[in-house]
């Protein structure tokens, strides 16, 4: 099979498209791995805040609550 000039052209032309997609969707990936550590900061000060309402009222050390709020979540 001969390859005219026009069908070479096309062909680069698609693979460059291509190229260009997958490096656009590998800096959507990364961007989303960057935030969450942001996202898990957020979610922990919620959790901190939310263990130290609970402790108040129950006099309980907030330390003591979320070490047992940790335990729970770790046992699987």
């Amino acid at each position: 099979m001969k390859i005219t000039k026009s069908l070479l052209k096309q062909i680069i032309k698609e693979e460059l498209e291509s190229t260009i997609f997958e490096a656009d969707e590998g800096e959507e990936i990364m961007a989303a791995i960057t935030d969450v550590p942001k996202a898990a900061e957020g979610i922990a000060a919620k959790v901190r805040a939310e263990i130290e309402t609970l402790a108040e009222p129950s006099g309980l050390d907030p330390l003591v609550l979320s070490q047992a709020v940790a335990a729970l979540l770790t046992a699987g």
